[in-house]
């Protein structure tokens, strides 16, 4: 649990950063935008293997049963978070996310957590999803307080979105066979 708790962390603190303007332009006027930069990627690169390395050896303590239903409803929001995921992470992604939110990327963080929850109910996994759901949140007030307005000005053509959809199920069924190879944990 320590190296879990210590990646989280790492991960999240780095990336409250950009939520406090006058920390983030603190730290780019001392180090410069590219070292910056490349601090924050390799903090958050460490992050993650600490994260990864602290799940797989994390003990398994029960905290609550899931539903029956939460693996079902996890997959099924997996898909969602991804089109979210996708939406933020692509600058001209055909995604209708980016016409109605300013915040695709955090509104997946919580999608993709709170799905988690619905389908683990050990400590370790708890620890982790309840950590990005209340960051994802964080985010998201943060952003609108801030007074982030969605990207897009406008909803992209249909045909344009299903073609961005259509990647988006190939990414999910990429990531639902290979989820045992990055995560150690099979879906199948």
């Amino acid at each position: 649990m320590t190296l879990l708790i210590a990646g989280l962390l790492v991960f999240v603190l780095i990336h409250l950063v950009p939520a406090v303007p006058s920390v983030r332009s603190g730290m780019v006027s001392r180090f410069g935008p590219g070292p910056y930069r490349g601090i924050f990627s390799v903090l958050s690169l460490l992050g993650l293997v600490l994260i990864v390395l602290g799940l797989r050896g994390a003990e398994f303590v029960p905290v609550y049963d899931p539903p029956a239903w939460g693996r079902t409803a996890n997959y099924l929001l997996m898909l969602l978070a991804i089109y979210l995921f996708a939406s933020n992470g692509v600058g001209s992604a055909p995604s209708s996310a980016r016409y109605y939110s300013a915040h695709p990327l955090s509104w997946g963080i919580v999608v993709w957590s709170g799905g988690h929850l619905l389908a683990n109910g050990d400590r370790a996994h708890v620890v982790l999803f309840g950590t990005f759901f209340i960051y994802g949140i964080i985010s998201i007030i943060s952003g609108t307080m801030r007074g982030h307005k969605p990207s897009a000005t406008q909803r992209p053509a249909l045909l344009a979105e299903l073609a961005f959809i259509g990647v988006v199920l190939v990414v999910y069924i990429a990531l639902f066979w290979g989820h045992r190879y990055f995560t150690g944990m099979p879906l199948v």
